[in-house]
């Protein structure tokens, strides 16, 4: 069943990279092919200080490019045709007429109310910043509505980078949602973690200037390890998984093509 998945999706699923003026990559999300468009989460599409944007379609190995185009991040903003921030719906739909990606299948948008707890569903994405595309299998586990906004919660591997992908349903292979975040039993100890870190640095600011010996600050040498650990503990967060991943549900996207 997800090895058919795979065979029947994996060419309309999209990596989007950003890239800074020095030619770095800032952060990456991924995208899938609906018609002539691209669908993907809004916080992926504002990816601010980016400079340059590279999107890139594989092929069934999951890794060697099938279509790529580098643009400038102002052409690719240029390309959003309708969106809604985090705080709500979080997706851009983003015109995708590019002759580099005519020959790119799409996927097809499924009524997200149809369905079912319990159903088996996958996740395809680049996760990591990885190059290579990935699929993940897993069930719907929870249906919620939360200040107007239809969440859909499923037990499957959900890691930085899945951002914007499909929630596929397996017996059909049509998309019923787009993935937007992962939770973990962490997330709130590492929320008053980086809390403390940060109260430490101000505590620290404060005292700045004390001398010891040698000429050595010992303030600022103890706020260049809080930062240190504060980096780690955030990449830490950011990495830890105990596969609760959430989607959104597609009115506002399925209403926008069944207007075209």
């Amino acid at each position: 069943m997800y090895k058919q998945t795979w065979q029947n999706c994996h060419q309309s699923i999209c990596s989007i990279s950003f890239f800074n003026q020095a030619g770095q990559k800032m952060g990456s999300g991924t995208g899938f092919k609906i018609d002539n468009f691209l669908v993907t989460n809004n916080h992926v599409f504002a990816a601010q200080g980016a400079v340059m944007v590279n999107l890139r379609f594989v092929d069934i190995d999951g890794n060697s490019t099938l279509a790529e185009k580098n643009m400038t991040y102002t052409e690719f903003q240029a390309k959003l045709e309708l969106g809604m921030p985090e705080s709500s719906w979080d997706f851009a739909i983003l015109k995708l007429d590019d002759t580099e990606f005519s020959s790119i299948p799409s996927l097809t948008l499924a009524d997200s109310s149809s369905i079912e707890i319990g159903h088996d569903i996958a996740v395809l994405g680049f996760q990591f910043e990885q190059t290579n595309l990935s699929i993940k299998k897993g069930i719907l586990s929870s249906k919620y509505i939360r200040a107007g906004v239809n969440y859909m919660q499923v037990d499957v591997s959900v890691n930085h980078g899945n951002s914007g992908g499909p929630l596929i349903d397996v017996e059909n292979n049509t998309v019923v949602g787009i993935v937007t975040r992962k939770h973990t039993g962490l997330t709130q100890a590492f929320d008053n973690l980086l809390q403390s870190f940060d109260n430490n640095i101000t505590a620290l600011q404060a005292a700045k200037g004390i001398m010891g010996l040698g000429g050595v600050d010992p303030v600022e040498a103890l706020t260049v390890s809080q930062n240190q650990m504060k980096i780690t503990a955030v990449e830490i967060r950011r990495s830890a998984n105990v596969g609760i991943g959430y989607a959104y549900e597609l009115q506002h996207i399925k209403d926008f093509f069944d207007h075209q």
